[in-house]
């Protein structure tokens, strides 16, 4: 009840009060939404840096590209103060990643879509939207706001999401008939090649699930008469994505990878991409953040047990709780006969990690992505998680 007061006493009145202010900027602009659950901020990346080699002028908001956020969709009064930036940068098109918080708080209230995505959904944020329905519906409000709808068809909820969808769309996906299907699909260790209606799609990032982040772009463009050339040769060198699939160097035979991966579909999807390419050992470093949805936590442990050689289970935002407790409640999800270590502090599981790598294994950090510093308590402290790999490059070396 208090929250529903909240929506319509607070965020709605707020978002009306910045868009009179502002005098509705987002009306000079064509926007494009993308929500769910994962994938968001890559897919919203890839169409951007479309639409742009294309010749459009093209604005971001997304998790990685406003700094000094802490939200992926911001509150109206900046949400509005970027539209209007875009404006005066001459952008005539804004690719938006649009969250179900956002979407439940009226944070986009007043602002049309020429078109919207949905790339997934799956467990998360129920610890806000209580139940899977109540988060679908959230998610669905988006579309009710945009004139032309694209969604996943392989989306394990699509029967059920796609019932909310008051108006005609059009569907993406590789193992059930739609309106865009990749076909024909091949992983080497350098590629990622596939075809849509004959036409060949390659790309270097070579994650089965990128597959979806392609085609998600693929059908926006076409919405928007974009041809695909532009995205066929956008994709041939992969538009670098802050702190998602970023590898950092390392003068050992191993790979290390940061991925902001920080649910158990992400999770899922990343290992066993990884595990198609990986000759050695998959080493996983994850956590989960404090103050947030518990009943994911043992679903990503067991995600990380069956798809991982080892699991080291660490610190993220732990916030208002125990790390010991969080890591414990992950584990909790753990098979007996899984190989994992309990290490709370971030710094020492890289280390680990790092001291455990053979030759053609490989490390991936998830969680923390792109992200700048870790929250323990109240107190944000320094963090890079490129850093924390580098530091235990050092370490290594220093023990050889």
């Amino acid at each position: 009840m208090i929250r529903i007061l909240k929506k319509y006493l607070y965020h709605l009145p707020k978002a009306i009060f910045w868009n009179t202010v502002t005098k509705f900027p987002h009306k000079k602009l064509v926007l494009i939404g993308v929500t769910g659950t994962d994938g968001k901020t890559t897919t919203c990346t890839l169409i951007q840096q479309t639409l742009q080699n294309s010749g459009l002028k093209v604005g971001i908001i997304s998790t990685i590209s406003t700094p000094g956020l802490h939200t992926t969709s911001p509150e109206p009064k900046t949400l509005m103060k970027l539209f209007s930036k875009f404006i005066n940068q001459s952008c005539t098109h804004v690719v938006c990643e649009v969250t179900s918080h956002s979407l439940d708080q009226f944070r986009y209230w007043g602002c049309h879509f020429a078109v919207s995505v949905l790339t997934n959904i799956s467990h998360e944020h129920l610890d806000y939207h209580q139940n899977m329905e109540k988060y679908m519906q959230a998610k669905s409000l988006l579309f009710t706001q945009s004139d032309a709808a694209i969604l996943n068809r392989d989306c394990e909820y699509f029967n059920e999401f796609s019932k909310k969808i008051n108006k005609p769309f059009l569907t993406y996906g590789t193992k059930i008939k739609s309106d865009i299907r990749a076909k024909n699909i091949s992983i080497t260790d350098k590629n990622l090649n596939f075809t849509v209606d004959k036409q060949l799609f390659v790309t270097d990032s070579n994650y089965h699930y990128q597959l979806y982040n392609i085609l998600a772009a693929l059908a926006v463009c076409r919405h928007l008469k974009i041809a695909d050339k532009f995205l066929i040769n956008t994709i041939k060198k992969f538009p670098n994505t802050a702190g998602r699939r970023q590898e950092v160097e390392n003068n050992y035979s191993f790979r290390t990878i940061i991925d902001f991966a920080h649910t158990p579909n992400a999770l899922l999807q990343t290992l066993t991409s990884l595990r198609s390419t990986t000759k050695g050992k998959l080493i996983c470093i994850f956590g989960a953040t404090g103050g947030r949805d518990k009943s994911k936590r043992p679903i990503m442990g067991q995600v990380v047990s069956k798809n991982s050689d080892i699991g080291i289970v660490t610190a993220d935002d732990t916030r208002n709780e125990n790390v010991v407790d969080i890591n414990k409640q992950i584990i909790s999800g753990f098979d007996k006969s899984s190989t994992y270590y309990d290490i709370p502090n971030r710094q020492d599981a890289f280390n680990l990690a790092v001291k455990l790598a053979k030759a053609g294994d490989t490390i991936i950090a998830c969680g923390k992505g792109h992200e700048t510093s870790i929250l323990h308590g109240k107190t944000e402290y320094p963090w890079s998680e490129s850093d924390a790999f580098k530091t235990a490059f050092r370490i290594k070396e220093q023990n050889v």
